[in-house]
């Protein structure tokens, strides 16, 4: 309803949605087989191996592979969702006309947030209380201690707490500062709630024992590749039903599996944003405007893990040392190895009978939580020429700054910090944070006041021109291996010569190949520091900046009347320059630091021909 009232303008108004998210999904029916090249490097049993081929520098996963030393299997159940929930909002906002050259908007909106549910009431959450205590379901008393499913007490039907009092404020102005219309300032800002990915709390109704996903890990030896579970934490074949649902007395929870849970009162992400800009008319058609926006993120969904292996320190000195490990390695031998991440799990040494049910690691059993945040600074300059004399341009730059510590998952289901007990370790730059980004477009029509032959052979032509440079795109540079021993899977190593990371500036100079980055810049951290982290930071380096140009230019042809022929030849790519994507940035690769790939295309040319009329 759009309401005027002397020099208000009050506009209210309401939305109601009612979603549906419906999926089959095979997911890892077939299986997941994992080789990282721990056993070329360390030998079965964690320590240095005396197999390791002769001339061998350190893990290699293709080597794992074919000598069949599988280091995870993950197996799945087809998943199914069948979620539902109302997206209602509604909405007051009066824009008020103070005086000739200023005007005020106020506005609220509340949107609650309804938490998706699943029509058959499959997922469940976990509680450490219950796990810690022994307490089991009453709906299905076979799941392990500390996971309960809808029907038990306290477990609402979403898995989580709906999210009520969501309002959302907003503010403006407007300013005619010469009182001309040619000079204009506006700001505003507001705070805007995110309505979560629907598709966010799925994993939720994935888990065990509606579909089952689990994730076998070595005990001691290599998984069998013939017979991913002739060994591991999980040593039979949980996959045998026949996929009829589950009932209180047919439901199976097998060792290893993964549990995704919410926790009790899930908060959507809202972002503060504000932005500023001054626009000034040049005349004969140009405009110009410096803009600048902000904007911070609060409780930005990110996943931790359930069950990290917990890093005990020390060498062993026999039986009874290495507590809280209920066996401890041979003596002289370290407490904590890469082999024996599975009876480090922190579950598993919490409540040894229950932990064992748990999948482990930064992939395995994660709760979704809420506390990552984000933001963003950017000034752009703009400058255009609307449609006229024949041409329109437009050009602008944007100096931008995104942080944050995860970038959205949409899916979440696994852990991508390095440290999940200090997340702030991963703040740094957004995958998405390009600090320098240029446009420019072009459209030139050839239209003079020339007859015969002149005419025919200069009007009606048509250039479109289209030219963007950006800043390299951030990336992290990983350890490839499990220095911290949590088995979370995300350690950085170390940067030893901060000032001669890159071997050249641009890739096309470097005459040698595709070395990108200097890899005697980096190291591993020392094995007396295994249990830390190294000292480089989450997407601490740029790869190759990117420039490209398109390019369109066309013909008509006036046949008689409206009928009109078209020729039209586009171009991709017109300069053929090539783009590089970041180089393979895992330490622990054989081509560590080399580009390995283009972003886009070489040079394409398509053409067209058109008939109007």
């Amino acid at each position: 309803m759009n309401l005027a009232r002397g020099k208000h303008q009050l506009i209210f108004g309401g939305e109601y949605i009612r979603n549906q998210l419906n999926i089959s999904n095979a997911y890892q029916a077939n299986g997941n087989f994992t080789f990282t090249g721990v056993y070329s490097q360390f030998g079965p049993t964690g320590t240095a191996s005396s197999t390791v081929p002769s001339g061998s520098t350190g893990a290699d996963s293709n080597l794992d592979f074919l000598t069949g030393a599988m280091n995870g299997f993950g197996q799945s159940l087809q998943q199914q969702n069948a979620l539902r929930a109302p997206i209602p909002s509604i909405y007051a906002q009066d824009t008020y006309q103070a005086t000739q050259r200023l005007v005020l908007t106020a506005g609220v909106r509340w949107v609650p947030e309804y938490e998706p549910i699943d029509v058959f009431n499959r997922g469940s959450v976990f509680n450490m209380s219950n796990f810690l205590n022994n307490t089991f379901s009453t709906v299905y008393p076979t799941a392990p201690a500390g996971i309960t499913f809808y029907g038990d007490p306290n477990v609402p039907r979403a898995f989580t707490k709906n999210h009520l009092a969501q309002f959302s404020p907003n503010v403006g102005v407007t300013y005619d500062l010469t009182g001309t219309g040619h000079t204009v300032f506006r700001a505003g800002g507001a705070m805007v709630y995110d309505q979560p990915n629907f598709f966010t709390a799925q994993r939720v109704n994935q888990n065990p024992p509606f579909a089952t996903a689990t994730a076998n890990t070595p005990v001691g030896v290599p998984l069998n590749l013939t017979n991913p579970y002739s060994s591991g934490t999980i040593t039979t074949d949980p996959y045998t039903s026949t996929g009829a649902k589950p009932t209180a007395t047919t439901a199976v929870f097998p060792n290893g599996s993964q549990y995704i849970s919410l926790p009790t009162q899930f908060l959507p992400s809202y972002t503060v944003q504000w932005n500023a800009s001054v626009q000034q008319e040049l005349g004969r058609g140009w405009e110009f405007e410096l803009q600048y926006i902000g904007n911070h993120s609060t409780h930005v969904a990110l996943g931790l893990p359930l069950n990290p292996a917990v890093y005990i320190p020390g060498i062993s000195t026999g039986p009874g040392s290495c507590a809280p490990l209920g066996t401890a390695p041979p003596a002289g031998k370290p407490c904590s190895t890469v082999a024996n991440k599975a009876s480090r799990y922190a579950l598993t040494l919490a409540n040894p009978a229950q932990g064992v049910k748990y999948a482990g690691g930064g992939g395995g059993s994660i709760l979704i939580g809420d506390g990552a945040n984000a933001s963003y600074n950017g000034l752009v300059t703009t400058i255009q020429h609307r449609m006229g004399g024949n041409f329109s341009f437009l050009a602008n730059y944007t100096w931008s700054k995104c942080l944050d510590i995860e970038d959205a998952q949409g899916d979440v289901a696994g852990t991508t910090v390095e440290n999940p007990k200090n997340i702030r370790m991963d703040w740094g730059p957004c995958g998405s944070d390009y600090r320098n980004m240029f446009n420019t477009t072009l459209v030139a029509i050839s239209h003079f006041r020339l007859s015969g032959w002149q005419a025919l052979a200069i009007n009606n032509w048509e250039i479109a021109p289209l030219m963007q440079i950006r800043s390299g795109a951030p990336f992290t540079v990983t350890a490839g291996q499990d220095n911290s021993l949590t088995a979370v899977g995300n350690d950085r190593p170390n940067l030893i010569q901060p000032n001669n990371v890159y071997t050249h500036n641009k890739i096309m100079q470097n005459k040698s190949g595709r070395q990108y980055l200097n890899t005697s810049a980096f190291a591993q951290i020392p094995a007396s520091a295994f249990g830390s982290y190294g000292n480089i930071g989450r997407n601490a380096f740029r790869g190759p900046a990117y420039y490209n140009v398109d390019s369109e230019v066309s013909r008509l042809f006036p046949i008689h009347g409206r009928l009109t022929l078209d020729l039209r030849l586009e171009a991709f790519n017109l300069l053929n320059h090539p783009n590089f994507n970041p180089p393979t940035s895992t330490l622990s690769s054989s081509i560590f630091g080399q580009i390995t790939s283009q972003n886009g295309n070489a040079r394409l040319f398509q053409g067209a021909i058109k008939l109007l009329f």
